[in-house]
């Protein structure tokens, strides 16, 4: 009995020896398994190690971030050079109001009785233009029907000439073809053609005197109605300088009033 409660003793004092180990190692290797080193140096080490581990992850969560941060500074320097490099700065000045540049040339824009009738001696010289440029265009409308009267009389001529020709160049085997009724109406058709031609002719030659008449007469009152003399009387008109741009807008106006006082002066009207 004494021996068995002996060996009982013996066996609670060697449990009590051994359970301090086996609770070392049970935290040593959880340790060492959560941090890699945990067999090497029992609780204390195991718990440095998880410890050292853990910082190690904060580290490298910090080190992580640094590539955002990098990107973002990138985007930010991308997005600012991209707005500097499309940025433009309009250097081309805008076009001058071609309007800032005629001054009192604006007032060729009125109705055409209006300054035509003018009093202003400033008015005078485009007054001028205008009327002779009417007349000019009257005078070339009427060179043109003249020339073309003359034409019409000349085609009427040689359609004369070519009946003539065709009788007078009958061969006798041709005439001898003949009825005996054409063959006795054949000289008076001759004559009454002759006749008609010589009648033609003073007509052609009336007609070509009045033509070249018309056309000398749009010669003459072309004078004074270039550009030339337009630039004269815009400059006698304005209160600024005339360049080539005014010249041109001032043609494109005085058109329409032109042919307004052309009509005028063909009805018989006083512009």
């Amino acid at each position: 009995m004494t021996n068995r409660k002996t060996l009982l003793a013996a066996l609670a004092a060697l449990a009590l020896l051994a359970s301090p180990a086996l609770a070392g190692n049970g935290h040593g290797n959880g340790g060492g398994n959560g941090g890699g080193n945990g067999n090497s140096g029992g609780n204390g080490n195991g718990k440095g190690n998880a410890s050292s581990n853990g910082n190690s992850d904060a580290s490298h969560g910090k080190s992580s971030s640094a590539p955002g941060q990098a990107a973002k500074a990138e985007t930010e320097t991308t997005a600012s050079t991209t707005v500097d490099a499309t940025t433009t700065v309009s250097s081309v000045p805008n076009d001058k109001n071609i309007h800032a540049k005629l001054g009192r040339l604006n007032s060729l824009q009125r109705n055409v009785n209006a300054y035509m009738n003018s009093k202003s001696k400033k008015f005078a010289a485009i007054q001028a233009f205008v009327t002779q440029s009417a007349k000019a265009k009257n005078a070339q409308v009427a060179a043109a029907a003249a020339a073309a009267t003359a034409a019409a009389a000349q085609a009427q001529l040689d359609a004369l000439n070519a009946q003539l020709s065709a009788l007078t160049s009958l061969t006798p085997d041709q005439i001898a073809a003949m009825t005996p009724a054409d063959q006795a109406a054949l000289p008076g058709q001759i004559s009454a053609l002759q006749a008609d031609v010589t009648a033609q002719q003073a007509v052609v030659a009336a007609d070509n005197a009045a033509a070249d008449q018309a056309a000398a007469a749009a010669t003459a009152a072309a004078v004074g109605t270039d550009d030339a003399s337009l630039g004269a009387a815009l400059t006698d008109m304005a209160n600024k300088p005339v360049d080539a741009e005014v010249t041109a807008w001032a043609q494109g106006v005085l058109a329409g009033k032109i042919d307004q006082t052309a009509t005028k002066l063909q009805a018989g009207t006083t512009p």
